[in-house]
């Protein structure tokens, strides 16, 4: 039989001897934030970030009653203006993305792969894509350039700083792609986030 989300989230919290996680509730919820530093790197500076459209964070790091079960990584582009752009059409159909998710000193995930184009095509950004329905042509926007990790997840738990590393590279010349101040990479992480349930704890 497989854990749930919250079965995993309490094993972890027990074996950190973080008893009072079994008084938490738990729903989906997501982290965002913007590499507008151009490091290499995101979530380190979340705390500089005081616009919502750039994170949804204060600090890289969850309070005492707080977690999170990573279940999707997510990257997409965002402009100058403030703007979500493909990836693709941003950086070329042979850009790739290799990141890294690194919680406190370990890197629980290494060298992971999202491509701008291509085979497997759920690894992919949002994009505005034009499909033509009879007489109508419908726009959606469509779930791309994700890392699914459904039955597994990682968990982040509370208290601990972490970010993600990524490099991006030409997959047909092996050249490193730099971003550019009008094309930075954002990412977000979502999943199964406990907080401290007032109900039981009060």
């Amino acid at each position: 039989m497989a854990l749930s989300a919250q079965d995993k989230i309490l094993y972890v919290a027990n074996k950190l001897g973080l008893s009072s996680l079994n008084l938490m509730q738990g729903s989906t919820g997501a982290v965002y934030d913007v590499d507008t530093d151009i490091s290499g790197q995101i979530f380190t500076s979340a705390s500089r970030h005081a616009n919502p459209s750039v994170t949804n964070l204060t600090q890289n790091e969850f309070e005492v009653n707080e977690a999170l079960l990573v279940e999707n990584i997510g990257f997409y582009v965002k402009d100058a203006a403030g703007g979500i752009q493909n990836f693709q059409s941003t950086y070329g159909s042979n850009a790739i993305i290799l990141f890294d998710l690194i919680i406190g000193n370990k890197r629980v995930m290494k060298d992971t792969p999202v491509f701008a184009a291509g085979s497997p095509y759920t690894f992919a950004n949002v994009a505005n894509v034009s499909q033509a329905v009879g007489e109508d042509t419908l726009l959606s926007f469509l779930p791309r350039h994700q890392v699914f990790m459904e039955g597994a997840g990682v968990l982040i738990p509370p208290q601990v700083q972490w970010y993600v590393d990524y490099r991006i590279f030409n997959v047909v010349t092996g050249a490193t792609i730099t971003p550019g101040d009008t094309a930075t990479i954002g990412c977000y992480l979502f999943g199964t986030r406990v907080l401290l349930n007032f109900n039981t704890s009060i």
